[in-house]
């Protein structure tokens, strides 16, 4: 009886030393050498000076719509007339790594004039940042604002209190 619970244990043991070392074994893809973190940042600080040759790097091709650099120059500086759309200031608040995708939370502080107004507002709003390696690089791939949205009636000028 005991050589037989002694065999149990071995087996049970061996089976589990052989997947610990299976995955021991196996390499994690590699990590991009600037954080994500500093992508979104870069990111921000080009979009803040309208630098949207810059920005285009940080994004993947999906999140610039398929657009070359010439175009998605242009779909920018059209928002930016439209509504004189500014970045003021921002603020990174948050990180989360999980493999090859990371998500970035940032405050915003943008200003913009919405088309029926003369004046034009701040307000500060809370956006998610989702991430993938593209090339060995951090890319933006999604943008979603979490808190404080700037909504179509902002920027028509039906949300905000005249």
């Amino acid at each position: 009886m005991k050589i037989f619970v002694f065999f149990v244990f071995l087996i049970a043991f061996s089976a589990c030393s052989g997947v610990s070392t299976s995955s021991i074994n196996s390499n994690p893809p590699p990590t991009p050498k600037i954080s994500p973190s500093q992508v979104v940042g870069d990111y921000l600080e080009a979009l803040k000076i309208k630098d949207f040759g810059k920005t285009y790097e940080f994004v993947s091709s999906g999140f610039a719509a398929n657009l070359d650099l010439e175009s998605y120059k242009a779909n920018w500086k059209q928002f930016l007339e439209k509504f004189s759309w500014n970045l003021l200031n921002y603020q990174i608040l948050g990180v989360q790594i999980l493999g090859d995708h990371a998500l970035v939370v940032a405050e915003l502080e943008v200003q913009f004039k919405p088309l029926n107004s003369a004046k034009e507002t701040q307000k500060k709003t809370s956006n998610q940042y989702g991430l993938i390696v593209v090339d060995d690089k951090w890319k933006i791939s999604e943008s979603n604002c979490i808190s404080n949205c700037v909504s179509i009636e902002d920027f028509t000028g039906q949300g905000l209190n005249q």
